[in-house]
Protein backbone atom coordinates (compact mmCIF):
# COMPACT_ATOMS: atom_id res chain seq x y z
CA UNK A 1 0.00 0.00 0.00
CA UNK A 2 3.19 2.74 0.81
CA UNK A 3 4.31 1.50 -2.53
CA UNK A 4 1.57 2.40 -4.75
CA UNK A 5 0.74 5.64 -2.72
CA UNK A 6 4.84 6.76 -2.87
CA UNK A 7 4.24 5.87 -6.61
CA UNK A 8 0.82 7.94 -6.95
CA UNK A 9 2.22 10.98 -5.08
CA UNK A 10 5.71 10.81 -7.54
CA UNK A 11 3.75 10.61 -10.49
CA UNK A 12 1.11 13.89 -9.52
CA UNK A 13 4.89 15.43 -8.72
CA UNK A 14 6.09 14.58 -11.74
CA UNK A 15 2.73 15.83 -14.09
CA UNK A 16 2.86 19.22 -11.98
CA UNK A 17 6.65 19.44 -13.03
CA UNK A 18 6.10 19.21 -16.24
CA UNK A 19 3.05 21.34 -15.89
CA UNK A 20 4.63 24.00 -14.03
CA UNK A 21 7.66 24.61 -15.86
CA UNK A 22 7.96 26.00 -19.36
CA UNK A 23 11.30 25.42 -21.87
CA UNK A 24 12.13 27.28 -24.66
CA UNK A 25 14.28 25.43 -27.97
CA UNK A 26 17.70 25.74 -26.71
CA UNK A 27 17.62 26.21 -23.20
CA UNK A 28 19.99 24.03 -21.51
CA UNK A 29 19.38 23.90 -17.71
CA UNK A 30 17.21 25.36 -15.61
CA UNK A 31 17.99 26.28 -11.98
CA UNK A 32 15.40 25.90 -8.99
CA UNK A 33 16.14 27.01 -4.93
CA UNK A 34 13.99 25.57 -2.30
CA UNK A 35 13.97 23.75 0.81
CA UNK A 36 14.34 20.02 0.58
CA UNK A 37 11.14 17.94 1.94
CA UNK A 38 11.88 14.63 0.86
CA UNK A 39 14.83 12.90 -0.66
CA UNK A 40 15.26 9.35 -1.72
CA UNK A 41 19.05 9.35 -3.02
CA UNK A 42 19.48 7.51 -6.30
CA UNK A 43 15.51 8.08 -7.36
CA UNK A 44 14.19 11.62 -6.49
CA UNK A 45 14.27 14.97 -4.36
CA UNK A 46 10.96 17.03 -3.39
CA UNK A 47 11.38 20.81 -3.04
CA UNK A 48 8.96 23.54 -1.84
CA UNK A 49 10.13 26.97 -3.76
CA UNK A 50 8.92 30.53 -2.64
CA UNK A 51 5.92 30.30 -3.60
CA UNK A 52 5.40 27.40 -0.95
CA UNK A 53 4.40 24.84 -3.73
CA UNK A 54 6.25 21.06 -3.29
CA UNK A 55 7.78 19.65 -6.80
CA UNK A 56 8.85 16.71 -7.19
CA UNK A 57 12.37 16.14 -9.38
CA UNK A 58 13.88 12.81 -10.55
CA UNK A 59 17.83 12.38 -9.62
CA UNK A 60 19.71 11.61 -12.76
CA UNK A 61 20.99 8.39 -12.57
CA UNK A 62 24.96 9.28 -12.08
CA UNK A 63 24.45 12.44 -10.19
CA UNK A 64 26.53 13.19 -6.77
CA UNK A 65 24.65 14.80 -4.54
CA UNK A 66 26.58 16.54 -1.46
CA UNK A 67 26.60 14.49 1.66
CA UNK A 68 24.71 17.06 3.76
CA UNK A 69 21.60 16.94 1.91
CA UNK A 70 18.28 16.43 4.00
CA UNK A 71 15.04 17.39 4.99
CA UNK A 72 14.70 20.98 6.02
CA UNK A 73 17.86 21.71 3.62
CA UNK A 74 18.11 25.04 1.29
CA UNK A 75 19.38 23.73 -2.12
CA UNK A 76 19.89 24.70 -5.77
CA UNK A 77 18.93 21.99 -8.10
CA UNK A 78 19.78 22.14 -11.79
CA UNK A 79 18.19 20.15 -13.97
CA UNK A 80 18.13 19.78 -17.77
CA UNK A 81 15.52 18.15 -20.22
CA UNK A 82 16.81 15.33 -22.11
CA UNK A 83 15.99 14.38 -25.85
CA UNK A 84 12.75 11.85 -24.48
CA UNK A 85 11.43 15.22 -23.03
CA UNK A 86 12.28 14.42 -19.41
CA UNK A 87 13.44 16.55 -16.87
CA UNK A 88 16.15 15.47 -14.73
CA UNK A 89 18.78 16.72 -11.69
CA UNK A 90 22.01 16.96 -12.88
CA UNK A 91 23.85 18.97 -10.15
CA UNK A 92 22.60 20.14 -6.47
CA UNK A 93 23.97 22.43 -4.47
CA UNK A 94 24.26 23.14 -0.89
CA UNK A 95 24.40 26.88 1.13
CA UNK A 96 25.27 26.41 4.51
CA UNK A 97 27.45 28.72 7.16
CA UNK A 98 30.15 27.31 8.61
CA UNK A 99 31.34 27.60 12.54
CA UNK A 100 33.69 30.27 11.57
CA UNK A 101 31.00 32.53 9.84
CA UNK A 102 31.72 31.28 6.12
CA UNK A 103 29.22 31.35 3.53
CA UNK A 104 29.77 27.87 2.12
CA UNK A 105 28.51 26.35 -0.94
CA UNK A 106 29.22 22.71 -1.71
CA UNK A 107 28.99 21.20 -5.45
CA UNK A 108 29.46 17.69 -6.36
CA UNK A 109 29.52 17.10 -9.79
CA UNK A 110 29.94 14.00 -11.99
CA UNK A 111 30.86 14.49 -15.90
CA UNK A 112 31.13 11.18 -18.00
CA UNK A 113 33.17 11.84 -20.74
CA UNK A 114 32.44 10.24 -24.45
CA UNK A 115 35.04 7.85 -23.36
CA UNK A 116 32.40 6.58 -20.69
CA UNK A 117 34.92 7.52 -17.73
CA UNK A 118 33.31 9.67 -15.09
CA UNK A 119 34.62 12.15 -13.04
CA UNK A 120 33.36 13.65 -9.50
CA UNK A 121 34.21 16.80 -8.34
CA UNK A 122 33.36 18.75 -5.31
CA UNK A 123 33.76 22.37 -4.63
CA UNK A 124 33.65 24.61 -1.89
CA UNK A 125 33.49 28.34 -1.92
CA UNK A 126 33.92 30.84 0.88
CA UNK A 127 32.18 34.40 0.04
CA UNK A 128 32.57 37.51 1.30
CA UNK A 129 33.03 41.42 0.30
CA UNK A 130 36.60 42.40 -0.40
CA UNK A 131 38.21 44.59 2.35
CA UNK A 132 41.77 44.70 1.90
CA UNK A 133 43.70 43.70 -1.12
CA UNK A 134 47.51 43.45 -1.71
CA UNK A 135 48.08 42.34 -5.55
CA UNK A 136 50.36 38.88 -4.53
CA UNK A 137 50.46 39.10 -1.48
CA UNK A 138 46.75 39.00 0.69
CA UNK A 139 43.30 39.49 0.40
CA UNK A 140 40.65 40.31 3.70
CA UNK A 141 37.11 39.36 2.83
CA UNK A 142 34.41 40.41 5.28
CA UNK A 143 31.93 37.36 6.41
CA UNK A 144 28.55 38.21 6.48
CA UNK A 145 28.70 38.42 10.17
CA UNK A 146 30.61 41.03 10.15
CA UNK A 147 33.86 38.69 11.17
CA UNK A 148 37.26 39.01 9.08
CA UNK A 149 39.37 36.54 7.19
CA UNK A 150 42.39 36.70 5.32
CA UNK A 151 43.48 34.95 2.28
CA UNK A 152 46.85 34.16 0.83
CA UNK A 153 47.33 35.00 -2.76
CA UNK A 154 50.39 33.49 -4.24
CA UNK A 155 51.58 32.70 -7.94
CA UNK A 156 48.96 29.45 -8.43
CA UNK A 157 45.97 31.86 -7.34
CA UNK A 158 43.56 32.88 -9.98
CA UNK A 159 42.40 36.57 -9.12
CA UNK A 160 40.68 38.92 -11.14
CA UNK A 161 42.48 41.57 -12.86
CA UNK A 162 40.33 44.46 -11.35
CA UNK A 163 39.54 43.18 -7.75
CA UNK A 164 38.41 45.82 -5.87
CA UNK A 165 37.54 46.45 -2.22
CA UNK A 166 33.32 46.83 -1.54
CA UNK A 167 33.15 43.78 -4.31
CA UNK A 168 31.43 40.40 -3.15
CA UNK A 169 33.88 37.57 -4.33
CA UNK A 170 33.33 33.97 -3.69
CA UNK A 171 36.82 32.40 -2.90
CA UNK A 172 38.17 28.23 -3.35
CA UNK A 173 40.36 27.59 -1.25
CA UNK A 174 43.21 25.88 -1.76
CA UNK A 175 42.78 21.99 0.04
CA UNK A 176 45.42 20.70 2.32
CA UNK A 177 47.09 24.03 3.50
CA UNK A 178 47.43 24.59 6.33
CA UNK A 179 46.85 28.80 6.37
CA UNK A 180 43.96 30.18 4.36
CA UNK A 181 45.24 30.29 0.49
CA UNK A 182 43.25 31.31 -2.29
CA UNK A 183 43.10 28.99 -5.40
CA UNK A 184 40.29 31.06 -7.49
CA UNK A 185 38.45 34.08 -6.14
CA UNK A 186 35.75 35.40 -8.51
CA UNK A 187 33.32 37.76 -8.74
CA UNK A 188 29.98 36.92 -6.89
CA UNK A 189 26.33 37.99 -7.34
CA UNK A 190 24.26 37.32 -4.30
CA UNK A 191 20.67 36.35 -5.25
CA UNK A 192 17.48 36.69 -2.49
CA UNK A 193 15.92 33.71 -1.95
Amino acid sequence: MKLILAFTVACIGLVSLLSAQTYTAGEKSVMINGEVVRYEPGRVIVIRGGDNQEVTYMLSPKIDVPADVQVGRKVTLYTEVGADKTTLVKRVTTTSVTPEGNVKRTTEETRTQPSGATTTTTTTRISGKVETYVAGKTLTIQRSDGSRVTYVIDAHSRVPADLVIGKTVAIVPLTGSKEPVAETVTYYTVVPE
